[in-house]
């Protein structure tokens, strides 16, 4: 039994839809493929149901390709958690676990921020424990700290 134009763009609309609960941009590229099915339908290229998933399908796998292979890279946009939140910056404290790069080590602040003086930390520099620190950035929680 071949769907209606109707049907595939009802279908559409709903994987483009379901994208905004469940994001990572992969289910509004069959929400395409299915606008696209709906529009061949509607002109009457596609008639019989084989067709019509196959295309569904191909021009699905074709977005999906053409996006995560050329297009993504070249759309991304910078968001804040692309850069240091430099609200921190400036704060001091000592190291109380050695941050040893490339790892992650542990700060605490001399004055607490938000209620939270321990923190996640990494330096490009060895910083042992004990050692005074100063606050560069954030990056998401983790602080940029640098020694003093």
């Amino acid at each position: 039994m071949a769907l209606s134009p109707i049907a595939w763009l009802a279908i559409g609309i709903v994987l483009m839809a379901v994208e905004i609960i469940m994001p990572g941009f992969i289910i509004f590229w069959f929400g395409i493929g299915a606008v696209i099915t709906a529009a061949l339908v509607y002109i009457g290229l596609l008639e019989s149901e084989i067709s019509q998933w196959f295309c569904f399908f191909i021009s699905s796998g074709a977005f999906l390709v053409f996006w995560f292979g050329y297009l993504k890279d070249r759309v991304k946009v910078k968001t804040a958690d692309d850069a240091l939140d430099v609200t921190l910056a400036g704060k001091k404290g000592k190291c109380i676990k050695d941050i040893i790069p490339p790892q992650i080590g542990e700060v605490e602040l001399f004055e607490p921020f938000h209620g939270v003086t321990v923190w996640k930390a990494q330096s490009k520099e060895l910083i042992r424990k004990d050692e005074q620190i100063v606050v560069e950035g954030a990056d998401g929680i983790k602080l940029i700290v640098k020694k003093l």
